[in-house]
């Protein structure tokens, strides 16, 4: 019976985990899965409150929750490029470290040029800075 129990738990746990990874491409030739991903690095600093999330469309558009704003964009260039369109933000008032990170996180999607899949681990890079995702959901 602990058998039958502890694989029930190996099984439930293993469907979970398979609900997180991203499915599908972003577009005809590209290796960047769709899906949900979250922010653990902008540059060299880690993101350890894991509280921004992009979620990547089949027609390479996205759309997330940064630390206070919901946002969207276009993309308007096919993989490994990265071009957004115009970004359009919530207008929730964020001050503080929340504020700090929102802004930057921002600035670093809108002067992003490339975008790559290795290892399980989606880089965006361009700009002074680039930003580091891995497959899961931000947490609230």
């Amino acid at each position: 019976m602990t058998r039958i129990l502890s694989f029930t738990a190996a099984a439930v746990a293993l469907a979970t985990l398979a609900a997180c990874e991203p499915t599908g491409s972003s577009g005809p030739g590209s290796n960047i899965p769709t899906g949900p991903y979250v922010l653990v690095g902008i540059g060299s600093d880690t993101v350890p409150q894991r509280n921004v999330g992009l979620t990547i469309e089949s027609d390479g558009s996205i759309s997330g929750q940064a630390p206070c704003n919901h946002y969207s964009a276009p993309q308007v260039a096919e993989p490994p490029g990265f071009k957004l369109g115009p970004l359009t933000t919530t207008k929730m008032a964020c001050g503080g470290k929340a504020g700090a990170l929102e802004q930057r996180y921002f600035n670093a999607l809108s002067q992003a040029d490339g975008i790559s899949y290795k290892g399980g681990v989606l880089v965006i890079t361009g700009g002074p800075s680039y930003l580091t995702f891995e497959p899961g959901y931000r947490k609230e």
